[in-house]
């Protein structure tokens, strides 16, 4: 019996699965599908030819292709997946067409990477699942690159493009603009944003958004706000959303801060 956790970031789904001994029946996905065999040893069927994909192994599938196979009787396993459409593979990417020509593939560093970005997307911390999107890019367009498919020339944003973009989430805390709406006016894809923006200040759009929440908290907490009201005002879920990332960013919660400024 597997045991699966299923979500949806954006429009990709993700879902990790593990159990012990399981077999799946030939069958076939509309969408690509993106596996990281985390542990344990998968013989797999694929459009005729057989193989075998143990831990630290990713394998891609193209929409339509036949599929099956398992794990043997009493072996543990656990494998986490993506399932992305065609159209927004390449959307996302700036790719006219995607199709892989490998389907396993040892890489242990991505399939790890996988797992955690999974993890991080299946959370209960809704900037853990926000994040997911951005993470889950990414990850998406350093796979194809593994694959061997050449992407789009990477863009460096302008500065002023940069401050631009900032104002907009700036000006935009407690309802941020997604990664189609930061993207398209500037031409570019979303994995070249994600890029761009990242080598301009060292985090993504959403790393950047947190740090100024967090930052603005702080000058609400000293003017005596109250801290369900500052997490309100900000946009944070509830309070204990606030305190998490008030707590990761400065090291104390909102509560005990705003105590110690205000003595």
């Amino acid at each position: 019996m597997a045991a699966m956790q299923h979500g949806l970031i954006g429009e990709i789904e993700v879902a990790s699965s593990q159990g012990y001994g399981h077999r799946f029946e030939k069958h076939s996905h509309d969408e690509f599908v993106i596996s990281a065999n985390l542990f344990g040893n998968e013989q797999v069927w694929l459009d005729g030819r057989s193989f075998s994909a143990g831990a630290g192994t990713l394998t891609t599938y193209n929409p339509g292709q036949i599929q099956g196979g398992g794990v043997p009787e009493d072996q543990p396993w656990h494998f986490v997946s993506l399932y992305v459409t065609a159209d927004l593979l390449s959307h996302c990417l700036g790719l006219a067409r995607v199709e892989f020509a490998r389907a396993a593939t040892y890489l242990p560093g991505l399939t790890q990477r996988m797992a955690q970005v999974v993890d991080g997307s299946l959370a209960d911390d809704c900037f853990l699942r926000e994040r997911g999107e951005e993470r889950l890019i990414l990850l998406l367009g350093d796979i194809v690159q593994a694959s061997g498919m050449r992407l789009p020339m990477e863009a460096r944003l302008a500065r002023s493009a940069v401050l631009q973009l900032q104002e907009l989430l700036a000006a935009q805390l407690d309802a941020a603009p997604n990664l189609e709406q930061m993207a398209t006016p500037l031409g570019l894809s979303k994995f070249q944003l994600l890029r761009a923006f990242q080598q301009d200040t060292g985090m993504s759009p959403r790393q950047w958004a947190m740090q100024l929440r967090t930052r603005r908290a702080q000058g609400l907490l000293r003017a005596g706000l109250a801290v369900t009201e500052v997490a309100h005002t900000l946009g944070f879920a509830d309070q204990s959303h606030l305190t998490r990332h008030f707590r990761a960013a400065y090291g104390l919660p909102p509560g005990q801060y705003q105590r110690a400024v205000r003595r």
